[in-house]
Formats: C-alpha cells, sequence, structure tokens
C-alpha cells in the first residue's frame, strides 16, 4: 500500500522538478487569482501571455480551483458562476439555495440544510448528486467517483469565494461529466487582508430544534509573498422531521507563498458532521401524511415507519469526520508557458445507526443497526499550458494537456448491536458484514482552442480514462472479482462571437459515469462487471450583454446515455434501495437565464431587478426493463425533473440596502421507472408533484463593518413530499434565520 501511495508523490514531484521555472502572479483585489501580463519582447502586441486563459478565452484556466476564465463572454460552451457578490447579495443559507439562478441546476434538500446533498444538473438524478462531478477547489468530493459517487457533504457557505457550474461541452475533468462539474471554490489566500465575524439565529417550522443557530469566523492575512486563511463554521439546525437535527463544525485552512516564479498554496480542513437523522420516511395515505405533517414520532406510534416507536428515532444517528488536504503548486515557464500540479487526499469516515425494525418491543427491547463506510482517496494531477502558438497562416492556438493518477479505497462494513445496546459513532457494535472495494485510475486529456479569426475559436479535444476496480466480499468469497476499463471520450465545442458582447456557443463531447459497484453483485453467480455509463451529450447557445441592462443565456442540449444507472425507490415491494440499469436515456431540454438592471437607464442611487432561470428537460427511457422485467421503454427517467425555474425581484440601493424576493418551482417527478401515478392510499409510491416555494433575503450595511442580515425560505410554509426514498419524506418548513456580520479590512 505504501509504494501505491508514493507513486501518487513521485508523480507530483516528477512534474514540478522538470518544469520548475520563472513565473510571476499577482493577487486579484476581489480575492480571485489573476495571472499578470508579461510583456513580450519584440512580440506582438495581442500576443496572449501565460495564465491568460484565467481571465478571458475559448477554455478555462490549466489551474483546477478555477474551472472557468473570470469572464464567459467567449467561453466555449455553458458554464455560469455563482460569484462572491452573488453570494453576498443572496445571503443563501445552504449550497442548495446558492445554485438557484444556475439555469440546467435543480436541487432536492434530505434535510433542512442540504448537508446530504441532492444537485442535479440537466435532468440527472438529484439525490446525493451521484451524476455530477462535485468538487472544492478542483478535487473531488464525492465518495468515490469509481466506486460510489455519492456525497452527504458539501462546503459551509460562508468560506466560499464563488462556485463555477461547467455543463459542456469538456474534457478536462472527469469522470461524473455526462450531466456537467460543479466547483466550490473555498476563500484563496492570494486575496484582500479581512477578517470576518458572522452568527445568526432563527427556526424551523415543525422541528424540535427550538433555536436554530449558525456561527462563522475567518481572516486571511497578508505578509509580502505569503498569504493565510483560517476558517470556521458551525451549525445546529432542524431538519424536514421533527426528530431530525443537524449540526456541524468546520476548520479550514489554506497557506500560500508566491514569489517571481511560482506559488504554492497548502490546504485543508477537517468538517465533523453529526446530525440525528435516518433514512425511515412515512407509509400511509396521503389522508395521514396530511394529519402528521412533520411529526415523525408521533406518526411512528401510530404505525406509519417501520419501528412503531417515536422516541426510537431521536436514537438515529449519522457522523462523519471528513479530513482533506491539498498541496498546489502554478508555475510559469515563460510568458506562454503555464504548469500547475497538484497532490490531494482525503479521508471521509461515516456511519449511520437506526434502531432495527426487527427489534421486538421497542424501546424496552430493541436491536440498534449501522452502515458504516470508509473513504479514502489518494491523487496527483498535472497540467500544462502553451498559449499563443502559431499553427498556419497567422492563426493561433492554445494547446492544454494533463494527467491524472487516483487510487480509491472503500471500506463497507453493516453493523450490529446487542440487545438494548445503543449505537454510535464511539460505539459501533458488531461487524455484521464486509465489502472491500478499491479503483485506480490513470487519466489523461488534451485540447487545443484555436483562434480561427478575433471573433471564432474552435476547440477540439480528447480525454483517456483507464480505471480498474477490485471488490472483496468478507462474507461471500465467491463475489470476489475485479474488472479493467479503458474509455477515450471526445470533444468539439466553438465559440462565436457574432456581435460585440453576443457569443454562440456549442459542442459535442462523450462522457462517463462509472457504476455504483456494491449493488451489481448477484450472490448466485458471483462478481458481475459493472457496465460503464457512455453519453454522447451536444448543446447550443447564445450569451448575451448586448442590450443595455439586460444579460441573456440560453442553450439546448441532448444526451444520448446508455447503460444508465438509476435508483430506485424505497418501495415495499422492493424492500431497499435498489440500483438498476436502463439500456438507454435520453435527455432533450432548454436552460434559459436572464437579468436585468434599472440602473442601466437612470442615475438613481437606487436599483431594481429582476432576474428568472428556467430549466426544461424531456427525459426518455428509449431502451430497458424494470424490476421483474416489464418493458419501461417511452417512460420518463426516475428522478429526472420535467420543469424547474426561478424568479427573483428585487431592490437595492448605494447606502447599503438589498432586498429580494423568489419563487422557486420545484417540478414533478417519477420516482421509478415504471412510472406510477401518486397514489393517495399509499403516499410513498409514484409520481411527486411539483411545487412553487418562496423565499426572501435582505441585507443593510448598519456600518462600513457592520451587517444586519435576514433570510427565509418557504415562507408560506407548504406542506409537500419533497422525496420519496424508504418512504415520502416531507419539505423543510418554513425556516427564518436572521444576524450580524462585522467585517475589518
Amino acid at each position: 500500500m505504501k509504494k501505491k501511495h508514493h507513486r501518487v508523490a513521485l508523480f507530483a514531484a516528477t512534474g514540478v522538478a522538470a518544469l520548475l521555472a520563472p513565473a510571476a502572479l499577482r493577487a486579484q483585489e476581489s480575492g480571485a487569482i489573476q495571472l499578470e501580463q508579461i510583456d513580450v519582447s519584440g512580440g506582438p502586441a495581442q500576443a496572449r501571455t501565460a495564465g491568460a486563459t484565467a481571465e478571458k478565452g475559448a477554455v478555462g484556466p490549466i489551474d483546477a480551483r478555477q474551472l472557468l476564465p473570470a469572464d464567459l463572454q467567449t467561453f466555449a460552451g455553458s458554464a455560469s458562476r455563482v460569484s462572491s457578490q452573488d453570494l453576498a447579495n443572496q445571503r443563501p443559507l445552504t449550497t442548495h439555495d446558492a445554485l438557484r439562478n444556475v439555469p440546467g441546476a435543480a436541487t432536492v434538500s434530505d434535510d433542512g440544510y442540504g448537508r446530504h446533498s441532492g444537485i442535479s444538473l440537466r435532468g440527472s438524478p438529484f439525490r446525493r448528486s451521484r451524476k455530477v462531478l462535485v468538487m472544492e477547489d478542483g478535487v473531488p468530493i464525492n465518495f468515490s467517483t469509481y466506486l460510489d459517487a455519492g456525497t452527504h457533504y458539501t462546503p459551509p457557505m460562508d468560506r466560499l469565494e464563488s462556485i463555477d457550474v461547467l455543463k459542456g461541452p469538456l474534457v478536462n475533468y472527469g469522470p461524473l461529466n455526462n450531466h456537467g462539474v460543479v466547483n466550490f471554490r473555498n476563500l484563496s489566500p492570494f486575496g484582500p487582508k479581512e477578517t470576518v465575524f458572522s452568527a445568526g439565529v432563527g427556526s424551523t417550522e415543525g422541528a424540535d430544534q427550538r433555536v436554530n443557530n449558525t456561527r462563522h469566523a475567518h481572516t486571511r492575512q497578508t505578509f509580502d509573498n505569503v498569504g493565510v486563511v483560517l476558517s470556521y463554521s458551525g451549525l445546529n439546525a432542524g431538519g424536514s422531521w421533527d426528530a431530525e437535527r443537524l449540526g456541524y463544525d468546520d476548520f479550514y485552512g489554506a497557506l500560500g507563498i508566491r514569489g517571481d516564479n511560482q506559488d504554492l498554496t497548502v490546504s485543508g480542513g477537517y468538517f465533523r458532521q453529526r446530525d440525528r437523522y435516518d433514512e425511515d420516511n412515512f407509509s400511509g395515505t396521503l389522508a395521514d401524511f396530511k394529519k402528521y405533517r412533520h411529526d415523525k414520532k408521533r406518526a411512528a406510534e401510530a404505525g406509519h415507519f417501520p419501528v412503531s416507536c417515536g422516541r426510537c428515532y431521536e436514537w438515529n444517528t449519522y457522523n462523519a469526520d471528513y479530513f482533506r488536504a491539498q498541496v498546489a503548486h502554478n508555475l510559469h515557464i515563460d510568458s506562454k508557458t503555464t504548469l500547475s500540479t497538484r497532490i490531494y487526499g482525503n479521508h471521509h469516515d461515516r456511519a449511520r445507526f437506526y434502531v432495527s425494525d426487527d427489534s421486538d418491543n421497542p424501546p424496552s427491547d430493541f436491536v440498534m443497526e449501522g452502515r458504516d463506510r470508509l473513504y479514502r482517496n489518494y491523487g496527483a494531477d498535472s497540467r500544462i499550458e502553451f498559449a499563443d502558438l502559431p499553427l498556419f497562416g497567422g492563426v493561433t492556438h492554445t494547446v492544454q494537456a494533463g494527467l491524472r493518477y487516483e487510487e480509491h479505497f472503500f471500506d463497507n462494513k453493516n453493523r450490529l448491536g446487542s440487545t438494548n445496546e445503543r449505537l454510535d459513532f464511539g460505539n459501533r457494535g458488531s461487524l455484521d458484514g464486509k465489502q472491500k472495494l478499491t479503483a485506480q485510475s490513470f487519466a489523461g486529456f488534451a485540447q487545443t482552442a484555436i483562434q480561427i479569426t478575433p471573433t471564432f475559436s474552435v476547440v477540439p479535444g480528447v480525454r483517456l480514462e483507464r480505471y480498474k476496480i477490485s471488490f472483496r466480499d468478507f462474507d461471500e468469497p465467491g463475489n470476489d472479482g475485479h474488472s479493467t476499463y479503458v474509455q477515450a471520450l471526445p470533444m468539439l465545442s466553438f465559440a462565436w462571437e457574432v456581435a460585440p458582447t453576443t457569443t454562440l456557443y456549442g459542442g459535442y463531447h462523450r462522457g462517463l459515469s462509472p457504476h455504483i459497484v456494491r449493488d451489481v453483485l448477484d450472490t448466485d453467480t458471483g462478481y458481475i462487471a459493472p457496465k460503464k455509463e457512455i453519453g454522447d451529450n451536444l448543446q447550443i447557445g447564445v450569451r448575451t450583454k448586448a442590450v443595455r441592462g439586460l444579460t441573456f443565456d440560453g442553450a439546448y442540449f441532448h444526451s444520448d446515455i446508455r447503460n444508465y444507472q438509476f435508483g430506485e425507490a424505497f418501495q415495499s415491494n422492493l424492500g431497499d434501495r435498489v440500483f438498476s440499469s436502463l439500456d438507454k436515456a435520453r435527455f432533450d431540454g432548454v436552460e434559459l437565464s436572464a437579468r436585468l438592471d434599472s440602473r442601466a437607464f437612470t442615475n438613481s442611487p437606487w436599483n431594481v431587478y429582476g432576474e428568472g432561470v428556467y430549466t426544461f428537460v424531456n427525459s426518455k427511457i428509449v431502451r430497458g426493463t424494470a424490476d421483474g422485467g416489464v418493458n419501461v421503454a417511452g417512460n420518463e427517467v426516475p428522478e429526472s425533473m420535467k420543469h424547474t425555474a426561478n424568479l427573483t425581484l428585487g431592490v437595492e440601493h448605494d447606502s447599503g440596502l438589498d432586498a429580494s424576493l423568489s419563487w422557486t418551482y420545484r417540478g414533478s417527478f417519477y420516482t421509478d421507472a415504471l412510472n406510477l401515478p401518486m397514489n393517495p392510499l399509499d403516499v410513498e409510491e409514484g409520481k411527486v408533484k411539483g411545487v412553487w416555494l418562496l423565499s426572501a433575503r435582505a441585507s443593510y450595511k448598519v456600518t462600513k463593518e457592520l451587517t444586519a442580515w435576514v433570510s427565509g425560505q418557504n415562507l408560506t410554509n407548504e406542506f409537500y413530499v419533497s422525496d420519496r426514498s424508504d418512504g415520502a419524506k416531507p419539505g423543510v418548513g418554513r425556516t427564518v434565520m436572521g444576524g450580524l456580520t462585522l467585517k475589518f479590512h
């Protein structure tokens, strides 16, 4: 094992040492890293310099922390950024809230604060964000992209600098790149000096937690060529059910060193999650569901949950300790050559414990079970860019290429307690089944942005993925096995600025999503190699700022995905969540976003603005069968929303006032491949209805340093089915938070 880890370090060290050379780097005032323009003696006046893609261009920079250029106007693909200013204005309580104005994005919260992640892009299933490559500073935070891509973690909002969303075409990131990539960017140590203290209190309707609270503090300091970030965030809050209580403590730090030649950033953190949470949900009639609403404990006593013991649901917990670290090194070989290298690793220990429905007579006589999972991932990534190379006839191009090696380790254990033994993170009970899964992956990509004319760029590229997975079942040795996969993923994209500040973009890319390994076994026949999920993805769109005060972005997208894996809802005839595979699924859709600001037409200190986002996805099962061999061709893909929208009306004033209202439509979706309708006699089955939700936020700068703020979600306290997994789960009740933020420069 140690030899494998040494290979990761050697991979990065070799790339850094081979190309160590002079460079220049400085920090942009906003906190984002900006590369300084370097004079090219004797070169053309418009020659690009190393790292110019960080500012503007058809492709993003090679520094994986920043997926997209600062200016997206001429970018050759569909992309959005939630900027630091957007985060300050919107005051999102969760990462889900922060994505509401991203076209193509939809979210479903499995808890009050989006910790148990549910992000969808372009019709992908939202549960645990399994079909989206979710990253933090360019490093995946999916549990394991090659073995089990779900995640119960996203970083706290208070330490984020921005969020990049890239939907394609793309070859520079993968796997899980059929639907798109989300990258959360932490505070950079190269930003302006600041110290921030923030605290908020509030409540969630229907929760036992009487008072929610959030707290945050961070400082960013610079000393000559050294920058430091230290951050703490914490939360205690209620959830969707009265018995749920959510809590985390998050510690993050980064140290950056800059010189004339290079910059080095060492970052990492520890996230401690302690939730009173389980995955048992309501079973019964719709009338009973509405009767008990968020009262899980009383509904359990009435027999609407697997365990007819309301107090027992206070013993069920989800716990996680998540450690992560990254070393990132950026170099400029010369005025047109940039190298970015990083090594990284994470250790995610998560365990969920619950009272078993096999208990004889809880709470006096009970048995607890657990799902105990440990994920460890290590990797190294090195990328290089050669800017403004001559091609032919005065045409230039910018070449980017990269290599990445990763190792994944997944220990999957079941736990069982003795009679009347309470299990928790410190007392995990006896081992009741163990699987050990590993993956080794090697990936490489190359793309070149060809500047055919000053306004027209074409970007051909290709990605190569090679990975090997191994599975060992300690209870069923006959299930042991391993598989190796090799896949080429081509891409072709373009950007054409048909008029000043109006760009037509589009293209094609092939994507890859490895299947979840723990659910592709058959104990009768032994190990069955999981299939590759391969997609052909096309899109064409336009973005413009040509009309004063108006920004607009619209795109049509189409995806054909083979061997499409999805999770059935926990329905009674299945007994557990089952991951099935469809021969082929198709997604056709349109995504639109626009914003209009009055300030463009007046000299008033007031700005009234309106913002709208709408996504339509027509998902279809082209070929496939459901449980029992039923042909489901022509049905909609489970957990794929057809309509989502967000409409915002706001006002801001130069004095520091900012207030807005948002109406968010979270569309209907089916939870199974059979497309069963909503059953009022059994609310855990069938289609989930769409719902409009009202939210609002406001902030005011009391002084130069002090800001007062308030934010509210589901203000009309709509009661609705949020998701249907192991029964029906209600959406989070009315949640209001208010607080103060003190910021010193």
